[in-house]
């Protein structure tokens, strides 16, 4: 296994997911996936798995990036041409009877236009661009073998067409969504084709904040759970002998008191750092070195990625909404155990003092719950008090770091 922090990983460098991947495989016999968790914990290498493990079922499977994409025409042109690119390598009496029509359709998609009525197609007619989806999709469930699509930041897309279309940005995802739930499911052959979505920012969170928690309820939602301690141990043990460095077991409990939350990314982060003081002071001492390795992986520099937690709050919430929740983070990050409710309760009514009691409680549940589903915080009820805490121990340093002069 290769100490690699930050691309996805693949082949012998992905660990301790096997079990996920076979149950996702499941899963795609009978339903789509709703791929949830926050940014560094693995989706991309798992659905790439699941990827590689259903081509083995000689499944067609196609990957589409959607960051980028600001409209619902930005999203079917990069369909399209992804799926033109694919059906270039069929065979050729399947890509005569596909690669026409589907050039028919991505013109039609180039062809459309944006405008404050909706979209429009030319100046004489009209054409809805769920209609011209429809029939690009239409062409891939006819094809004799099962399809899988695997999206990646469609979140990151919705919440680029609220921004850029304050008025009617709302309505546009409700509609992109309802057409994805109903109008492609309701295509001929529609099973042919399954579909794995994940994004580094809650699809979750969006619909709940805008009333649309209903439009993603047909998708199975499926997380990425931290090691078990037994499997982070392992993965450790296999990082050291590959580098030819003496992990104790301590060495290795160690490691993972640091980290507190072993997702394979930040446990592959520790390593990382650890590697290099070992070869920068010729020294195998590591109880000495673990807590300098952890100490790094919060400095400028080196956190580009627990930046990204910050900015994830003000993508996804209102101005108000993201505050408070940054203000809930910064008195947790206070204390490594965690902070009771009350007193969380208490900051954030001193911040909304003219709003009621109730409208404050309110509030602080919706962000809690938030701040739970997107692994910011876990429930501490280990001395029989129930304190929320940061669940990645490093971001909560970096937290503390960014706060103190």
């Amino acid at each position: 296994m290769d100490n690699i922090a930050g691309p996805p990983v693949e082949g012998e460098n992905f660990f301790g997911r096997e079990a996920v991947v076979k149950h996702l495989c499941e899963q795609l016999h009978n339903r789509n996936i709703l791929l949830l968790g926050p940014r560094r914990i693995g989706k991309t290498s798992t659905a790439r798995a699941v990827m590689l493990e259903v081509r083995k079922q000689k499944w067609q499977t196609i990957e589409i990036n959607v960051a980028s994409c600001i409209s619902e025409r930005d999203f079917l042109e990069k369909l399209g041409d992804t799926l033109n690119s694919e059906l270039s390598s069929f065979p050729k009496k399947i890509k005569r009877a596909a690669i026409k029509p589907l050039a028919e359709s991505i013109e039609r998609i180039q062809s459309i236009k944006m405008g404050e009525l909706g979209v429009s197609l030319g100046e004489k007619r009209s054409e809805e661009w769920t209609q011209v989806g429809c029939d690009v999709l239409q062409l891939v469930a006819q094809a004799k073998n099962h399809w899988l699509i695997y999206m990646d930041e469609l979140p990151i897309m919705l919440y680029n067409i609220i921004r850029n279309d304050p008025q009617t940005g709302i309505q546009r995802v409700r509609r992109f969504l309802d057409w994805f739930r109903n109008d492609v499911c309701a295509l001929s052959k529609a099973n042919n084709v399954r579909w794995l979505v994940s994004g580094s920012i809650g699809l979750d969170t969006l619909v709940q904040e805008h009333g649309m928690a209903d439009t993603i309820n047909s998708l199975s939602h499926e997380g990425l759970e931290p090691f078990s301690d037994e499997t982070a141990l392992k993965m450790l043990d296999k990082l050291a002998n590959r580098y030819g460095i003496t992990l104790s077991e301590q060495d290795g409990q160690n490691i993972l008191t640091a980290v507190q939350w072993p997702q394979p990314y930040y446990l592959q982060m520790a390593f990382n750092h650890l590697r290099r003081l070992i070869d920068a002071d010729g020294t195998n001492n590591l109880s000495d070195l673990i807590p300098t390795a952890l100490d790094k992986m919060v400095q400028p520099g080196a956190d580009n990625d627990f930046h990204h937690w910050e900015i994830r709050l003000e993508q996804q919430l209102s101005k108000a909404d993201a505050d408070h929740a940054l203000a809930l983070l910064n008195l947790s990050a206070d204390n490594p155990d965690g902070i009771r409710p009350e007193m969380l309760l208490s900051k954030l009514q001193e911040r909304m003092s003219n709003h009621t009691a109730d409208d404050a409680k309110r509030t602080f549940v919706r962000l809690r719950d938030i701040l739970l589903r997107d692994a910011y915080w876990q429930a501490n009820e280990a001395d029989g008090t129930k304190r929320y805490q940061f669940c990645l121990r490093p971001l909560r340093l970096w937290w503390v770091r960014r706060n103190t002069l």
